[in-house]
This record gives structure tokens, sequence and C-alpha cells, in this order.
């Protein structure tokens, strides 16, 4: 049987891509309304889950642009390499190029590759999150954390 045939359900293959944002988004939810005890938290919570959203919004997108990538390419080569390696250094990135690449029939292959970069399921933080070079203390994090990507030379807009 073909990958491809396999047809998830499709509120499954909205999901898949980003479930990671929305499980954080979740969690800064019954943080703010369940469990914190102050008003400060709840709307760090609050603040926290707007940003969430919105990257969700931009995995969502980054799942679309690979998955066309993937399809020009036909297979994890090329342009569409050089995107999915860009994806690779945080857990929501890495979970919407690997649904993109199962979505394409290609899902084996980008996990292998996946695999030998040393990334593992437990890998949830960024790389070099607690390090004097933490992704959070960069403004390029925050902007492709909210959909805004550097432009570049081919960019249409």
């Amino acid at each position: 049987m073909n990958a491809r045939s396999v047809r998830p359900l499709p509120i499954l293959r909205l999901i898949d891509p980003v479930w990671p944002p929305l499980l954080l988004v979740a969690c800064c939810l019954v943080l703010a309304f369940a469990v914190s005890p102050f008003w400060w938290l709840d709307a760090l919570a609050i603040l926290g889950c707007g940003v969430l959203v919105l990257d969700t919004a931009a995995r969502y997108r980054q799942y679309r642009v690979l998955r066309m990538a993937l399809r020009q390419a036909n297979g994890v080569t090329g342009q569409a390499r050089r995107l999915f390696r860009r994806a690779r250094s945080t857990w929501c990135t890495r979970r919407a190029a690997l649904a993109a690449a199962h979505a394409e029939g290609f899902g084996r292959e980008a996990r292998a590759l996946v695999c030998r970069w040393g990334y593992r399921p437990w890998h949830i933080f960024p790389d070099g999150t607690f390090t004097r070079r933490s992704p959070f203390l960069r403004f390029a994090f925050w902007r492709s954390v909210v959909g805004l990507e550097r432009r570049g030379q081919g960019h249409p807009g």
C-alpha cells in the first residue's frame, strides 16, 4: 500500500503540522484560568497564548511552503532540503517540516534525515536555549515565531 493512499481524517491533517504550538496554547490557558492565583501571571499566560496563536499560523504557512517545495523537488533534495534544514532547530518548525514531508510521501526519508542530524522526539527546546546565545534573546527568533520572515532578494512583497 502506497503511503499517499492512506488518508487520515481531515481534522487530523489540519492539526498534524501545528499540534506543538496548539498544545502550548492549551497549557497557557490552563495556567491562566485554572491554576494561577496571580493576575500578572494570568496576563503573561494570555500574552503567551497570543504569541502561540501567531506561531501556529506561521507554522501552517511554513508547512504549505515546504509541502510545495517537496512536491516540486520530488523529495528532500535541493531547495526543499535547504528549507527543511532551516526548519530543524525548534520543535514546532521540525514538526511542521516532518508533517509536510509525510503528507508528500517522504516521511521516512525526512525522519531519517532529522535523526541523522541528532534530533529525537524529546528535543523540545530550541537549539542553544540554555546558553548565552539563546534564541529567545534574538529578534530573528521572535520574528519567525510571529511569522514575519526576513525578505530575501526573490521575495514578492
